[in-house]
């Protein structure tokens, strides 16, 4: 027996298109004659030519449909009845097809619509702040002359180094909200123990990005607005959206004409990708559909988006880009002029400071508030990995020979984990257990015993190049293996 792919009931007559499905003959060619002769499924051009009849073999035991009958009286009503049913059946098609597509619309509008808000409260902003500029200016005797040629371009980029005052309003808010429900929080039992991470297994493992061509996986985020849900970046110039729940792909979305090397959620519906062609990319909806799309010129190394919400931090070989989250929009560069090459970064969960870690092994230190470098701490070999704690006391940062624990505050080494090269570092959400990579295996400590390793979590084939750690812990290497582990 078939099903017809339209109506979803047997086919008495039933036949095949090219690109294999199947259908109710008469119910298919009544779709095209309304349609302009599209395939339903496809869209691809479809006629009357190009359909195959399906023919039972001569030993089928499908039983077959009643010979339909001809003529006046009861037999008459049955037809037109029958003809009815296939209109129905696709004008239902039909208007479903129409529903998703008029969501998908509405979807992007709505986030569009974000977007120009946001734009153009920038650049009321931006007009505001030059307003006020030329005023304290106007009796100085005039503007110096603007040098031209290349100059221009070095002036306009230093002149973007500092961070807009509206922005640092939220951001100073938000670090003010964040210390009072950390003082409130504080002393409180946490869910995390030494016990329920040392029963860590492997829950599951799945190759979800393309196997052709260069292979791996470089990034992997959590979602904390959907703990199910995970954003993958691949060497595939891909990310994809899954679900550890149901083990199932979301979407997948191009992300540039080079591989992905970061990703981060804004919240549960929309998240930010940094690619090694300069691109940030921010896709949200119902469907992940591309948002908006900036360049910032070099390799991008790492995403992260500020606590408010409201800003992402792109950092490059040789800079930081701070962009406004509604539509990646430039509003500030931390930087000093100087080649870097930063090969990860990483900002305080407070939203204040931003770190970047360089091929040299020198962790720069910079102050989001002032864009001047506070400090700088050093570590073996190119720096393969940063992550601050829940608190923001310690600093986790990847080398040559493992893991190097800071203490932020004095800015000293206190501990290293691990003797190996760490690509990949990540703390558990509240701070107390610090997961590092050592090839194809990451290792879990306790904060404060950093050689006491608690669980060994392994089954990558090839080097681990990310972790992520939020209701569970999931890893991702360069054998193109996402894996779950968790209680």
């Amino acid at each position: 027996m078939v099903n017809c792919a339209i109506s979803g009931a047997i086919a008495s007559n039933p036949c095949v298109t090219p690109q294999g499905y199947t259908y109710e003959k008469r119910v298919l060619l009544s779709l095209l004659t309304t349609n302009g002769g599209i395939c339903p499924q496809t869209k691809a051009p479809l006629s009357e030519d190009d359909l195959i009849d399906i023919i039972p073999a001569p030993q089928s035991t499908i039983p077959s449909a009643p010979t339909s009958v001809s003529g006046a009286g009861f037999s008459g009503l049955l037809s037109t009845m029958q003809s009815e049913w296939d209109s129905l059946m696709v004008e239902t098609y039909t208007l479903k097809t129409s529903l998703e597509e008029t969501r998908r619309e509405l979807s992007q509008a709505l986030y569009q619509n974000d977007a120009a808000v946001r734009v153009i409260a920038r650049l009321t902003m931006e007009r505001d702040q030059a307003r006020a500029m030329l005023a304290q200016g106007g009796g100085g005797g005039g503007a110096a002359p603007a040098p031209s040629g290349g100059d221009a371009m070095e002036v306009e980029k230093s002149g973007s180094s500092a961070v807009p005052a509206s922005a640092l309003e939220v951001m100073t808010s938000t670090w003010n909200d964040l210390c009072k429900e950390r003082k409130e929080r504080k002393g409180a039992a946490g869910k995390t123990t030494r016990e329920t991470v040392s029963g860590y297994a492997k829950k599951s493992s799945k190759t979800i990005h393309k196997s052709s061509g260069k292979t791996g996986i470089n990034a992997v985020a959590c979602c904390k607005a959907n703990p199910d849900l995970i954003a993958t970046g691949g060497v595939d110039k891909q990310v994809i959206v899954f679900n550890t729940a149901t083990e199932k792909v979301v979407a997948t979305k191009a992300a540039g004409s080079k591989p992905v090397n970061a990703v981060d959620w804004l919240d549960g519906s929309s998240f930010v990708s940094g690619s090694g062609d300069g691109v940030v990319k921010l896709f949200g909806g119902e469907n992940f559909d591309e948002v908006a799309t900036a360049e910032v010129g070099e390799t991008v190394v790492a995403v992260d988006v500020h606590p408010s919400g409201k800003y992402v931090f792109a950092c490059t070989g040789s800079d930081v880009s701070i962009l406004d989250a509604g539509d990646l929009g430039v509003l500030a560069r931390l930087g000093d002029g100087e080649t870097d090459n930063y090969t990860r970064g990483g900002l305080h969960p407070d939203g204040l400071i931003y770190v970047a870690g360089t091929d040299k092994g020198d962790v720069h230190v910079w102050d989001v508030k002032s864009g001047s470098k506070a400090a700088s701490l050093e570590v073996s070999g190119p720096v393969g990995g940063v992550a601050f704690s829940d608190n923001g006391y310690h600093l986790a940062v990847g080398g040559d020979d493992g893991a190097t624990i800071f203490d932020m505050r004095k800015q000293k080494v206190i501990g290293k984990a691990g003797s190996g090269r760490a690509d990949a570092v990540a703390w558990e959400g509240e701070g107390k257990m610090l997961a590092y990579s050592q090839g194809g295996k990451t290792m879990v400590v306790e904060a404060k015993k950093w050689e006491d390793v608690v669980v060994t979590c392994g089954g990558h084939g090839k080097d681990v190049r990310d972790i992520a750690w939020g209701e569970v812990m999931v890893t991702v290497g360069m054998d193109r293996k996402v894996i779950v582990f968790g209680k």
